[in-house]
């Protein structure tokens, strides 16, 4: 169960009703939010920011939106946050990643059914997610070496801290998976 109230139908005059059918249009839910969303909207302010968070490090950018939902949930497996390994492995399904890549991602340490460079591109942000003082710049020249340029690869860390940052929230919130 939910640790905060989630806000699903707000009054449509609200600030929130705003912000909830830009996060629907940009395609983070159906005729509402993801839960992930709504666990905060008893605080459309903080929403807010975390929403301008979502846009400009998973939604906009320049890697693929696939290697984004392959590092959320890889990352999302390494710290045990059963909704976001649970949502980022079915917005992969809806994307049409091959069904053994997303297997891999969800229960493979290795990843041995992600093709190069995405698996070095998803291992090196796990590691930065997990340990980011152990990062090398051997591991960056790595990705260089994929001719990743450098705003790529800052995306690459960003998503491994966005990763733990949304794990923190579902987890600490206890969401319940979408659909549940």
């Amino acid at each position: 169960m939910a640790r905060f109230k989630m806000i699903v139908d707000p009054p449509e005059s609200s600030p929130l009703s705003g912000i909830y059918r830009e996060i629907v249009t940009a395609g983070f839910g159906e005729d509402q939010p993801i839960n992930w969303f709504t666990s905060q909207g008893i605080r459309p302010d903080v929403l807010a920011g975390a929403w301008c968070l979502v846009k400009s490090v998973l939604a906009e950018g320049e890697l693929p939106g696939a290697l984004k939902q392959m590092i959320a949930t890889v990352i999302s497996k390494q710290n045990n946050c059963r909704y976001c390994k649970a949502t980022h492995t079915g917005v992969m399904n809806m994307m049409g990643v091959p069904q053994d890549q997303i297997d891999s991602c969800a229960s493979d340490p290795e990843l041995k059914a992600i093709p190069e460079p995405q698996r070095s591109v998803a291992l090196f942000a796990a590691k930065a997610a997990a340990a980011p003082n152990d990062v090398t710049d051997e591991d960056f020249a790595r990705l260089r070496g994929f001719n990743l340029s450098d705003g790529e690869i800052l995306e690459v860390c960003m998503m491994a801290a966005f990763t733990n940052f949304i794990n923190t929230w579902a987890d600490l919130a206890q969401i319940p998976i979408d659909g549940e």
